[in-house]
């Protein structure tokens, strides 16, 4: 971009910057060398605005005369200015020239005739250290992608959307999950999905969020639809042959009035085609509005975790047996996945991968990619991202090999998330729970909502600290549902009557007020206590605690303590192959000659030793990182904990009966440690913080470094930034889960590392069971 002439400068009133406080602004800094820094945010506070743009120019290598140059116009307000469209008139005349400094003052208290009295002088060295610009916290992940998805349910127009609608992480709780339409006339629409598409949608919105979008009927792809003449179709689905021949279909019995083409993934050129051909050939064409590339071939399970839904991915990338074009076809899958979530977040980061695996071999194909992508300046995905509140530095995205640490997808966990995972193997955020009611068993089905307050609150909190909670929030709830039928005069909610329009009819409109809540509240507390009735069952029967406790301290287990664990009848064979491969992974050596015994005896207790015959590969070939050796805690404070989770279980039990759960749950509690996990780094984090922080080391050293900005050739050592990293993205290929995803988002929020922020993603969440059956199938064809 062309020099910009430095401007005159004004300095606003005090008044003014308090009014443009959380202001959603844009943000030029024009430097004389050609450079123009540009970026929308909030008004925060000067400091970390600062220290952003200066880690941007270190990033992108600026020459020293350029970032000096830099650092006096932040100190001394030239040629900033900031842009504020969205305020009144008076404030939009002032804003557009706006240098964000003030006079010589001693703080804010007293500055403002100051200021004022420098309007149209040059500004002169900041001391306004609070009130002057910084980036606000970008969106997650989760929520670009659900304002991509409402964008198209309202046929790719954005300004039906209304921004604010969008609830944000601190408020989600308690505001509505949905994004309002501007006033405009309605449109009713039919949305038609394929399965990745189902997939796409069912964790992000209800089905009350469609119907305030306007989707009247919303079906599957390949179901048998019945022609609706006179409503647009939207479709969501992935570019193949079948779904192409499927829509074609659509076309020939002319199923709708017009068609939005939406594809999940890039479009190749000759399905495309086939797509045109086949509307010309219908008496279509007229009719199809809209064929848009939407990159949303993934699928957000959390604020800021998502999967690729590939199934068996680790067992299909490591099969010896797998052919090559198999191979490369799961590898472009991940590719063009990956690029379609830097899409949505709209970065371009630095690349690390591991060397030797398939995770190098994504890196190199994705950064080909993006370089690829970025010299086509007429379609540049990445080239409006003024749109996109996000920091100035660039993210690294790290792609990690599932090899690099297998005890992690095998582990017994005690945190509430993971245990519904494991236990219920949650798929798509829905929890299917087997109950006895009266002698027989039903299935229950429960749809978590990411935020939902109390698994907000819970879903990385130990189990004991789960069920305390329930007791907590019960209580809560009966304390506020009194005091609104006291209001009323009556024994409960169902006697309030909203007809009723007597002398209490104050009391009435404040309890009709929170009847909504209290009914959501009852809901959540219900369907939480019924997981946690179930959860309860599962540990004492598969004695998990014993497990979990025995694999905190794994490097401190004796070959006797194990050969116990899977002799004891009581435990299941799942369980014992778990605990023994999590041994075997994590001890420095095992014999020959114990091997042995541990396979027979594993044999003899049921397992499945196909698992171990893959893992005496893995050894072979790999050097896995070991589990930390950290000692068990003191005998004293667990035996107290013993006893607070025996009281936190009786109270459980008591609001379980009185809202009619079945079951004896005092026998359940009874021998159920309370344990609280011990805090440590799981080998992904731990190369995590080594590369955010440019940690020199062994973990790090070998890992390839790609950057798709610089040239072809450039030599990467030379032009690497030492500013450490702000954010990450760490994709890990062959699967991952939520005890991953859990160690990783306690490492940002630890008061060291605060402010960072890790997104974490993989080819498929799968569950230690399921994992497990990988290696069983690897482990078939390679006995030892």
């Amino acid at each position: 971009m062309s020099s910009v002439k430095a401007q005159k400068i004004m300095v606003a009133p005090i008044n003014l910057i308090f009014r443009l406080l959380q202001q959603k602004v844009r943000v030029q800094i024009w430097l004389f060398e050609k450079v123009d820094i540009r970026m929308e945010g909030q008004i925060l506070g000067f400091d970390e605005f600062m220290n952003l743009v200066l880690d941007d120019a270190e990033e992108h290598n600026l020459p020293d005369k350029t970032t000096k140059q830099l650092g006096r116009i932040l100190l001394k307000g030239d040629n900033i200015t900031l842009l504020c469209p969205a305020l009144d008139a008076e404030a939009s005349e002032i804003a557009a020239s706006i240098v964000l400094a003030d006079c010589a003052t001693g703080g804010c208290g007293d500055a403002q005739p100051s200021v004022r009295g420098s309007i149209g002088q040059r500004a002169r060295r900041s001391k306004l250290h609070t009130l002057a610009l910084a980036m606000s916290a970008p969106k997650s992940l989760r929520e670009q992608q659900k304002e991509a998805l409402f964008t198209l349910l309202n046929l790719n127009t954005r300004d039906a959307i209304v921004d604010s609608a969008l609830p944000d992480t601190a408020s989600a709780a308690t505001a509505s999950s949905t994004t309002t339409l501007a006033i405009t006339d309605p449109v009713w629409k039919v949305l038609i999905y394929d399965k990745l598409g189902q997939d796409v949608i069912s964790p992000l919105v209800k089905v009350n969020d469609l119907r305030e979008q306007g989707i009247t009927v919303h079906m599957p792809l390949y179901s048998d639809r019945l022609p609706i003449p006179d409503v647009p179709a939207i479709y969501l689905v992935q570019p193949t042959a079948e779904n192409i021949k499927r829509i074609g279909d659509d076309f020939g019995k002319q199923l709708y009035e017009s068609y939005y083409i939406n594809f999940l993934s890039s479009v190749p050129r000759p399905l495309l085609e086939d797509l045109a051909a086949t509307a010309i050939s219908t008496g279509v064409s007229g009719d199809v509005a809209q064929v848009y590339d939407q990159y949303l071939d993934y699928v957000c399970l959390d604020n800021n975790m998502f999967s690729l839904q590939m199934e068996d991915s680790y067992q299909s990338l490591n099969d010896p047996t797998s052919s090559e074009s198999r191979i490369e076809s799961l590898l472009d899958k991940i590719v063009g996945s990956l690029f379609s979530v830097l899409v949505t977040l709209g970065v371009v980061p630095i690349i690390r991968s591991q060397r030797g695996n398939a995770a190098e071999v994504v890196a190199t194909k994705l950064e080909s990619r993006l370089r690829d992508h970025m010299l086509n300046t007429r379609a540049n995905l990445f080239m409006d991202n003024l749109s996109v509140t996000r920091n100035l530095s660039r993210p690294v995205l790290i792609i990690l090999d599932r090899n690099l640490d297998l005890t992690m997808m095998l582990n017994h966990t005690w945190t509430y998330a993971t245990l519904v995972h494991d236990i219920f193997d949650m798929k798509l955020n829905r929890v299917t729970i087997v109950d006895e009611e009266g002698g027989q068993r039903k299935r229950k089905t429960f749809d978590i909502d990411v935020n939902d307050f109390f698994w907000r609150k819970n879903a990385s909190n130990p189990f004991p600290q789960v069920a305390e909670d329930v007791d907590v929030e019960i209580n809560r709830y009966k304390a506020d549902v009194d005091q609104v039928t006291k209001s009323c005069g009556v024994n409960s909610l169902d006697e309030v009557d909203p007809n009723d329009f007597s002398s209490g009819a104050k009391g009435l409109t404040s309890a009709i007020k929170q009847l909504p809540e209290l009914t959501e509240r009852k809901r959540l507390l219900d369907m939480h206590m019924n997981i946690a009735t179930a959860l309860l069952r599962t540990i004492q029967e598969r004695h998990l605690d014993q497990f979990f406790s025995m694999e905190e301290s794994i490097s401190k287990q004796s070959k006797g303590n194990i050969m116990e664990a899977i002799r004891d009848p009581k435990k299941s064979p799942d369980d014992k192959l778990r605990l023994f491969s999590v041994y075997y992974l994590s001890t420095e050596a095992v014999s020959k000659e114990d091997l042995g015994e541990y396979e027979t005896a594993l044999a003899e207790a049921g397992c499945n030793v196909n698992a171990v015959h893959y893992l005496k590969q893995v050894r072979a070939f790999s050097r896995m990182n070991t589990v930390a050796n950290v000692p068990p805690p003191q005998q004293s404070a667990a035996n107290d904990l013993l006893g607070r989770f025996t009281s936190i279980g009786s109270k459980l039990t008591d609001h379980l009966k009185d809202a009619g759960v079945s079951g004896h749950f005092e026998n359940l509690v009874s021998g159920v440690k309370n344990l609280l996990p011990l805090r440590k780094d799981c080998p992904a984090t731990r190369i995590v913080d080594a590369m955010m922080e440019h940690k020199d080391g062994p973990d790090t050293e070998e890992y390839l470094y790609l950057d798709p900005k610089l040239p072809r050739g450039a030599a990467p050592k030379q032009q690497r930034s030492r500013t450490p990293f702000q954010e990450a993205i760490v994709f890990v290929v062959g699967g991952g889960n939520y005890l991953e995803y859990q160690n990783l988002t306690e490492y940002t929020q630890r008061a060291s590392v605060q402010r960072k922020r890790i997104t974490y993603g993989s080819t498929e969440l799968v569950t230690p069971k399921a994992f497990m059956k990988q290696l069983e199938a690897l482990g078939s064809g390679s006995k030892a």
